[in-house]
């Protein structure tokens, strides 16, 4: 894509790396308690997006000005960066949510975690076109989001 550089396919694809993680993880871990509605964890779904997605993209944009502050030699976009990390957080919190949506509860979470690792699969393949990144991508951010599941099991009611 013109204009679509380094920067903004690295802050693309940790926001939404980050996004497929977290939202996973929090989802997962609050309906394994059983002790919220379906609609209590939709709505911290919705919550924990929006202010995550707001949150990356600032601090996208503020490190990236703040790289510009000490390094004038260096060619970013803030602005456009912290935008492409809040979308890309944005779209892709989504992907383990909408299952909460269409599922009752204890299916929900499972289809959200098929849908989430074929979703860190494809965010590491597009780009490169190559199997080994969409593996390493879902393998490395599915383990991390196992630490939802393993404290929701300690804590479960």
């Amino acid at each position: 894509m013109r204009g679509f550089t380094a920067t903004h396919l690295r802050n693309m694809t940790f926001g939404a790396e980050d996004s497929l993680v977290s939202t996973l993880g929090i989802l997962f871990g609050i309906a394994s308690t059983g002790v919220f509605s379906q609609q209590e964890i939709f709505l911290t779904g919705i919550i924990t997006i929006v202010v995550e997605a707001t949150s990356m993209g600032a601090g996208s944009f503020l490190s990236e000005e703040s790289t510009l502050e000490v390094d004038k030699r260096t060619k970013l976009d803030p602005i456009k960066d912290g935008l492409i990390m809040f979308v890309s957080y944005f779209v892709a919190g989504f992907i383990p949510l909408t299952p909460y949506l269409l599922f009752e509860v204890n299916l929900a979470k499972y289809v959200s975690i098929i849908a989430t690792l074929i979703g860190l699969f494809l965010l590491g393949y597009l780009p490169t076109k190559k199997p080994k990144a969409g593996l390493r991508m879902a393998v490395i951010a599915g383990t991390a989001a196992s630490i939802g599941f393993l404290v929701a099991h300690i804590f479960s009611v």
